[in-house]
């Protein structure tokens, strides 16, 4: 048995707390009708929280920072990922998403040369190239005073600037046959995160053989560019090249073409995705508080007005980090994080069997009032100079936590900034519907409705 350097459970109480629900299910039902509202419950009634069985597995929130912190960066021995990963192994392939152990640290450490903030310039250059070509075709909406379906637009210029940023050129074939192959491949995993045990992922069912399909052609169509880019490199490097340079970091050798494929799909997904979906919120929190955006915008009008917006010039909005640190704070992309118990585990002086699958829920924390001050509030400034002094350091998880936080959280931050910044650069932004927006919890924390801004020139 391994104990963590957790508090232990409160004198008196031999077992967690429990949701309410049925006899042994618990309230898995209720959990999958709605996810949010079910574990926002659940975050409030203990540090280590009961919810339910799916088929074999145990399932608990962890709700204590300190105890985040434990499970979060707990050796593989006692922790690891979750047994969805099935689904994303074949989806991704064998990448420092879907790996464990001392293959996934060994690959992490070969990775880490790609993402330094060395070759963020580089990468600036290639986004923005892609998001003058969203404002030119905006350009004629704001001048007619029209609306703009925010939430497909963002999704298009994310997709064409991580693809620009990844190939150092635009595939827009390409880039549609990744979007259906991941779209529906995450919505096959999240069917499945949920489901009873039943049938085996490897029966050849109508739902199992679309997805082996599509990954097949989305992997045939990244095999072609591959072999393309090294034929025919680029002027611009792009992160396929810097991918390209990893090397082992004990035999000096380059990657497989399996390990380069799966890394490209991934480093894809962490670069669209969660960034589109994260500036979405942004947007939606933006039109929501005009007073916020206007500090934004006069941040900006601080910037020359006469030439293009540079990479330099990211590092002076402070308070456009602010701003979108606290949207992800309210919006996490990321709004679960699971962990599967490898051997018996004890947590906060709870002791939890093999295969216990534990749940960390980022948009709990982020609204809990135990770590934050009036924490359904939008303040940027809460963020100045940093995480707040008032936040557990994990009370906070747009990124995840420890070791296995995002590699890429640089670039995503420099997407986010470069988007926000041109676009309120030019445009005036109005939401068209002030309703309360719903939320869509599936593998990403989307927004259920279309975000429709009205739009005009500055």
């Amino acid at each position: 048995m391994t104990e963590t350097a957790a508090p232990p459970a409160p004198a008196g109480r031999a077992r967690p707390a429990a949701m309410p629900g049925l006899p042994y299910f618990g309230g898995i039902a209720r959990m999958r009708k709605d996810p949010i509202a079910y574990l926002g419950e659940a975050s409030r009634r203990g540090p280590v929280v009961r919810l339910g069985r799916i088929g074999r597995r145990s399932f608990y929130q962890v709700n204590d920072p300190d105890l985040v912190r434990a499970v979060m960066t707990a050796p593989y021995a006692d922790v690891g990922m979750t047994r969805t990963n099935d689904v994303l192994g074949t989806l991704f392939g064998e990448s420092v998403f879907t790996m464990q152990g001392e293959v996934w640290r060994k690959r992490r450490d070969e990775l880490q040369p790609a993402f330094r903030t060395s070759h963020l310039p580089e990468l600036f250059g290639s986004a923005a190239d892609e998001i003058d070509r969203t404002v030119s075709r905006l350009a004629p909406v704001a001048e007619a005073r029209g609306s703009v379906d925010c939430s497909a637009a963002l999704l298009d210029l994310l997709q064409r600037m991580i693809v620009r940023m990844m190939f150092g050129v635009a595939v827009p074939e390409t880039a549609a046959q990744l979007t259906r192959a991941f779209d529906y491949g995450l919505e096959y995993r999240q069917r499945r995160r949920w489901a009873p045990a039943g049938l085996p992922r490897w029966l050849p069912t109508p739902a199992s053989r679309r997805f082996d399909d599509g990954v097949a052609r989305l992997n045939a169509s990244i095999t072609e560019i591959i072999d393309d880019h090294r034929a025919h490199p680029p002027e611009r490097a792009g992160l396929l090249r810097m991918l390209m340079e990893c090397r082992d970091e004990e035999t000096g050798a380059g990657w497989t073409d399996d390990e380069l494929l799966a890394e490209v799909k991934t480093t894809f997904v962490a670069g669209w995705l969660t960034t589109a979906t994260a500036a979405v919120w942004l947007f939606d929190l933006l039109g929501r508080h005009p007073e916020i955006t206007a500090r934004v915008v006069d941040e900006l009008d601080r910037l020359p007005s006469d030439r293009p917006l540079r990479y330099e010039d990211l590092h002076t909005l402070e308070y456009t980090e602010d701003t979108i640190l606290e949207a992800i704070r309210l919006f996490p992309p990321g709004w679960l994080l699971s962990r599967r118990v490898r051997r018996t585990y004890t947590l906060g002086g709870h002791r939890l069997g093999r295969d216990t699958v534990l749940l960390v829920s980022p948009y709990a924390l982020h609204r809990d009032p135990a770590h934050w001050t009036e924490p359904e509030r939008f303040d940027p400034g809460r963020f100045h100079r940093g995480t707040p002094g008032e936040a557990h350091r994990a009370a906070y998880l747009p990124f995840g936590y420890g070791p296995r936080v995002c590699i890429g959280r640089g670039v995503a931050m420099m997407e986010l900034k470069l988007v926000v910044a041109t676009l309120l650069r030019r445009f005036r932004f109005t939401l068209a519907d002030t309703a309360p927006a719903r939320l869509q919890p599936v593998s990403f924390l989307r927004r259920a409705d279309p975000l429709v801004l009205d739009v005009a020139p500055r």
